[in-house]
């Protein structure tokens, strides 16, 4: 027989917790007329208003869209059983903890009519979403946020929802759209030019509405123009440095103006130097322009 610990501890786990009061005051009296809801009413833990049968409903409360659509509501056993259904889906296919996994998610999905194996296929659906996904896209999600592709695939599914969970910064969907354009940015940046870009840097460049294509077009330009950030002989001895990997990227994609200005001067001065018959060191390559991605 179970202690009245381990009682108060499986019901909890029920969201039942509320019944213990009762069921412990009819081990002491079995007397009590279950009937009577005044008789019963004192012993929910809840509020002194609350009837048992308003604390069933609310427990169940996705019993309402069921009968809503004309169908008989689920027994509490067979409403437990569907819960505990859906929760070992999600388990089996490694879903973040706190997604659509409380007595309100589950309720949802009951009074929605989702049975379990529609809701593994869409589990299944959010998972081909994010298997789909370029691998350079996911590594980055990855290294940038720490997002796993159980968490992406909760994302296909619900990205309201699973933003609220993913512990990456990430507190709405839009928030997780710029998280997922910021990580196509630094794919290509290190795709085109083996540039691991910070979180920071992809996200400046997602907030300036650079896309993936414009990415890939100005991270092929700064690979191609090494030649001309790298300072010559004489640049160096007359104190000139090279030009960043920060300002290279910035002045490729115009987030910073005095880092497109170093890049236009140094391209301008090269040119001249090549024009008065002097060494350009890009001219081999013929790369010597500025490309500023969108222009």
């Amino acid at each position: 027989m179970s202690t009245p610990a381990e009682l108060q501890t499986s019901l909890n786990s029920l969201g039942l917790g509320f019944l213990f009061p009762l069921l412990d005051a009819l081990v002491k009296d079995p007397s009590i007329d279950v009937t009577d809801e005044d008789a019963v009413g004192k012993y929910i833990d809840t509020s002194p208003d609350t009837k048992i049968k308003d604390a069933m409903k609310t427990r169940f409360s996705g019993n309402e869209g069921r009968q809503a659509a004309g169908l008989q509501p689920y027994t509490p056993k067979q409403y437990i059983e569907a819960e505990q259904s859906y929760v070992q889906r999600l388990m089996d296919n490694g879903m973040p903890a706190g997604f659509y996994d409380t007595q309100e998610d589950l309720a949802k999905l009951i009074g929605g009519r989702v049975s379990p194996v529609e809701f593994e296929s869409r589990i299944q659906n959010g998972y081909q979403a994010a298997l789909n996904a370029p691998a350079s896209v996911k590594q980055q999600l990855e290294n940038l946020y720490g997002i796993t592709e159980p968490q992406m695939a909760a994302y296909f599914l619900d990205p309201t929802k699973a933003t609220n969970i993913i512990q990456a910064g990430a507190k709405n969907a839009d928030a997780f759209r710029r998280q997922i354009r910021a990580s196509q940015i630094a794919a290509q940046g290190q795709t085109q030019a083996g540039i691991q870009l910070g979180m920071t840097t992809a996200e400046e460049l997602a907030a300036q509405n650079i896309t993936p294509e414009m990415a890939q077009t100005g991270f092929m330009d700064i690979q191609n123009q090494q030649q001309l950030f790298a300072t010559t002989t004489a640049e160096a001895a007359s104190g000139q440095a090279n030009i960043s990997q920060a300002d290279q990227i910035a002045g490729t994609f115009g987030t910073n103006a005095a880092a497109r200005q170093a890049i236009a001067e140094r391209k301008r001065k090269r040119t001249a130097q090549f024009e008065q018959g002097g060494s350009l060191l890009a001219s081999q390559t013929g790369n010597i322009g500025l490309g500023t991605v969108g222009q």
